[in-house]
């Protein structure tokens, strides 16, 4: 007898990020399993929901494509076929959706939230009881769960891990983000134009058409491409000012090859402990003096030890928890 799971979220998967990655990479793992059928109920991936609005909503210094008002009917349907509900990111489903408490869930929170936001959700969230279990992807993300649930499980963002990459050789410097303040595109920007990096090739992902006379721009590449992309580098740049909670494109970059530089945001520290290489936030001499040491250091073995702190995230690894969580629910 297999188990129905159902994977939801109320963030748009056409507007793709860290939480879509996830939702998408467990749907993948469950559907290969027979023991298991899986389920998504999420805009842009459940097509019966096209229909339905999505709301653009300022959050965390970003702004999130999150669907307030799904179709009742359809919703009730969806849950009625799981045996396992599996929400990531709660807040939104519980207040809006009004979902049934006579269904097993798994809260899954992704998002770093400051002091006041979750000291409310802790009392708005007493209004809510589910029979459920609460995981956090990150120790940044542990205080949002803890709002829910007094003794959630640290389960985190996983990766498929590459077993045959190695350190490219391909030299350049690369950005990905979407073209928000917080993500500090300007400084990529600066050093693409400062002297000290005129022999160095500068590549970056972002959402919107942009044109600066050093960068090689893609805007919004599929998954499969972007990938392509950071075979040619080998330095990837996390320039993020703050709101983190864990940064899945750091692992995403060393599982390609790159090695990873980033501004010392606790979450970034967090993702890579034993590895990290970091300059002070939003310094960019601070910055440059790091990139500059580079040069004379074993770039090689520098990548193998973040290679090495990856391993943790490891795809197989960290399901086996989801899945001893959906079989004990």
């Amino acid at each position: 007898m297999s188990i129905k799971v159902l994977l939801v979220t109320p963030y748009s998967f056409k507007k793709y990020g860290g939480v879509q990655n996830q939702v998408n990479l467990i749907e993948e793992y469950l559907s290969k399993h027979e023991e298991f059928e899986v389920k998504v109920f999420a805009y842009g991936k459940t097509e019966s929901l096209d229909s339905n609005k999505v709301f653009n909503i300022p959050f965390n210094s970003s702004i999130s494509s999150v669907l307030l008002f799904p179709n009742r009917k359809l919703l009730s349907d969806y849950i009625d076929w799981a045996d396992v509900v599996h929400v990531h990111e709660p807040f939104v489903p519980l207040f809006f959706w009004k979902l049934p408490k006579s269904k097993k869930y798994i809260f899954t929170h992704h998002a770093s939230l400051g002091a006041i936001i979750t000291n409310t959700l802790s009392i708005i969230y007493k209004f809510f009881r589910y029979t459920s279990i609460s995981t956090y992807v990150s120790k940044s993300a542990e205080s949002n769960a803890l709002a829910l649930n007094s003794e959630p499980q640290l389960i985190p963002n996983m990766i498929k891990i590459n077993q045959h990459i190695s350190f490219n050789k391909n030299q350049g410097y690369l950005f990905i983000g979407r073209q928000e303040i917080r993500k500090n595109y300007s400084f990529f920007v600066k050093l693409s134009n400062h002297k000290q990096f005129t022999n160095k090739l500068f590549y970056a992902v972002t959402n919107k058409d942009k044109s600066d006379k050093n960068i090689t721009i893609y805007k919004n590449p599929t998954e499969e491409f972007k990938n392509e992309i950071f075979g040619k580098t080998n330095i990837y740049l996390a320039l993020n000012t703050k709101s983190e909670s864990f940064g899945i494109t750091l692992l995403e970059a060393v599982n390609n090859g790159n090695l990873v530089i980033s501004s010392d945001l606790s979450s970034f520290i967090n993702v890579l402990p034993n590895s990290c290489i970091v300059y002070k936030n939003n310094d960019f001499e601070s910055l440059r003096n790091v990139l500059g040491k580079l040069d004379s250091k074993d770039l090689n073995a520098l990548w193998n030890k973040q290679y090495e702190d990856i391993r943790k995230y490891d795809l197989e690894e960290n399901m086996k928890k989801f899945i001893l969580l959906y079989s004990s629910l």
